[in-house]
């Protein structure tokens, strides 16, 4: 048995943070009472004054009545800001009303005796409950004495009011003690539960839920799902919970005899959600300890949109209602898993064969296009214009296929092809100009790297990392004047991070030739109207993925491509620079090295793992 976290004399939890989250929950049930309290006595002060005024009382009830009225309605309208110190004021209230109070027992009206003391003594009980406790104690005992003294009590023919009186304040202080003990026990419940399902989170391994039965609407409520329960069954709302129960189907076994089933009152094909409404019908007996608790069904897997097999052990508890327990065996929760991981596979090998498939139909019709004899100019550029459409279609594609295949990159043995920079360049820029003049956007672009320069690097990564940045430049091309291709060397002579093999074998002449490491840096300048939306680009950096987002998939990809290719995986920008035409700036850029080949192997190997943190 757990012992309570406060001391059931001192009334006040041991552990200080317990005592003010305490504070703030009973604050919360201070402020509706306090609210109603002030909303009844001014309403009740208002008919009082209103009364007065018609018997012309004393000038100096009036002015009484006034003044509470208006506070009470003061006080109402600003209860929430006075939160934190409704502890005090109700404090305040009780000495403030007892005060008030006895001043109308001496005014000499003519008030009913026993209304009127049943109404001070309402009034003086709801404030004496929320006061701080520490005057709980002093009020309790004083009050009394004080009142007797002022009404002049104690004498010997009012002796048994004394006695009355003490017998009372026994009987305040007794009610007193137990309310607020009442109310620590409940909190100290409530935290002793969230603990408790905190720790079935943590550390049991078999997936639980609990269900309760609705008697107005008669149907179940989800009252309690682990962690586990959330992750393999998806199920976290109540009427998740009910379509699982209407779409599973309890497994009979060939062997049970038919007077069995009879007895289990169950039909080949019934729904769980009917089989457990019998089990929890109060006019029936609760769930043995046995064998039959376990039951074994087949549900609808919304994810593989299969039929599934699964068993459950079914407990029924009583918590004040009927409440059901099912819990999924840890074995079952790990073989679920295994077999969508393994079906969600096989869904994605259908899709990444379909995707090639589609890719080998475009690469077939960009050679047929190739072949076209061309007879004028516009047939020249409608060719042009076609082959350009064709490569975004199949760059499209092809980010699909990467994304889906992005775990296996950075494993598989990379494919450098070793080419000059200006022949590259020439090579796409034919592309870069299509798609340009197809978006009414001036490009061009700008080598300042050596003209015999070579690279020996991944060109397909290279090409798609390209691409993709160009065609989220060109989303916001209502606002786009120029792009250009900045093409920049750098050297990296101080560089001693990088361990490098600058002997590459030239697989054409067989001969060992060096090729120098050099760290280029391949730059995007667009000049825009307005200010651009930079969102999309910000989101390409590593650890930093919204898959709500629908550039998502090129993110991914550009991403995990950018690691391939070196240390240098991140996509530079600087964002939004004003121009003295009233035009804005902005640059994308990023690095990589002349020869992919020289770096480090190792480093490939663990780019997904970081080692320091």
């Amino acid at each position: 048995m757990i012992n309570l976290p406060f001391h059931k004399w001192k009334l006040n939890f041991y552990d200080p943070v317990f005592e003010a989250e305490f504070e703030t929950h009973q604050n919360k049930i201070r402020l509706i009472s306090f609210q109603m309290i002030n909303l009844l006595v001014s309403v009740a002060a208002l008919i009082c004054l209103i009364t007065f005024v018609i018997q012309q009382q004393p000038i100096q009830l009036i002015i009484i009545m006034i003044g509470v009225v208006g506070g009470c309605f003061f006080m109402l309208i600003v209860g929430k800001k006075l939160q934190p110190y409704l502890k005090q004021i109700f404090s305040f209230y009780f000495v403030w009303s007892q005060s008030t109070n006895v001043l109308i027992a001496f005014s000499g009206l003519n008030i009913p005796t026993f209304v009127f003391g049943f109404n001070t003594c309402c009034f003086a009980v709801g404030t004496l409950q929320y006061s701080d406790n520490r005057l709980k104690l002093v009020y309790t005992i004083l009050t009394p004495l004080i009142f007797l003294w002022v009404f002049d009590i104690y004498q010997a023919d009012q002796i048994q009011y004394v006695f009355q009186t003490i017998a009372c304040v026994v009987c305040i202080g007794i009610w007193t003690y137990m309310q607020e003990y009442t109310a620590r026990l409940a909190f100290s419940l409530n935290l002793i539960a969230n603990k408790q399902k905190e720790l079935i989170n943590e550390f049991v391994n078999d997936a639980m839920f609990a269900i309760s039965l609705d008697s107005r609407t008669r149907q179940f409520i989800l009252e309690f799902q682990n962690k586990k329960f959330e992750e393999s069954m998806n199920i976290k709302e109540t009427e998740q919970m009910k379509n699982f129960l209407r779409q599973s189907y309890l497994i009979i076994k060939a062997q049970e005899s038919q007077k069995r089933l009879t007895e289990k009152g169950l039909l080949r094909g019934l729904k769980l959600e009917e089989f457990l409404f019998k089990k929890i019908k109060p006019d029936t007996e609760q769930i043995s300890q046995d064998i039959d608790n376990e039951i074994e069904i087949m549900y609808h897997n919304l994810i593989t949109d299969q039929m599934m097999g699964m068993k459950i052990q079914i407990k029924q508890m009583n918590f004040g209602k009927p409440i059901l327990i099912g819990i999924i065996k840890s074995e079952q929760v790990s073989n679920l898993i295994g077999e969508h991981q393994k079906q969600i596979k096989e869904h994605q090998n259908l899709i990444i064969n379909f995707s090639t498939q589609i890719v080998s139909q475009q690469e077939k019709l960009y050679k047929q296009i190739n072949k076209t004899q061309l007879g004028s100019f516009n047939e020249f550029d409608q060719i042009m214009n076609l082959k350009c459409l064709n490569l975004s279609i199949i760059n499209y594609i092809r980010n699909y296929i990467l994304y889906f295949k992005r775990n296996k990159i950075s494993t598989q043995l990379q494919v450098y092809k070793k080419f000059q920079i200006y022949e590259y360049l020439k090579t796409i820029q034919q592309y870069f100009h299509c798609i340009a003049q197809y978006y009414e956007i001036r490009f061009d672009i700008f080598n300042h790297v050596d003209k015999n320069c070579q690279i020996n690097i991944n060109i397909k990564y290279l090409t798609q990392i390209l691409f993709n940045i160009f065609e989220q430049i060109t989303k916001q091309s209502c606002y786009i004047n120029n792009v250009s291709l900045n093409i920049i060397e750098e050297y990296t002579q101080n560089d001693q991070v990088l361990e490098t093999r600058r002997k590459v074998e030239d697989s054409q002449s067989a001969s060992k030739q060096l090729i120098d490491f050099k760290l280029i840096q391949f730059q995007f300048d667009v000049e825009s109207s307005q200010l651009l939306d930079l969102s999309c680009f910000n989101k390409l950096e590593q650890y930093q993925r919204t898959e709500q987002d629908e550039n998502y998939i090129i993110q991914e990809v550009t991403t995990c491509l950018l690691d391939c290719l070196g240390p240098n995986n991140k996509l530079q920008i600087v964002e939004n620079i004003k121009l003295e035409n009233g035009n804005f700036y902005n640059k994308f850029y990023f690095k990589i090295y002349s020869d992919q080949s020289q770096l480090e192997p190792s480093y490939l190997k663990v780019i997904d793992k970081p080692l320091i943190y």
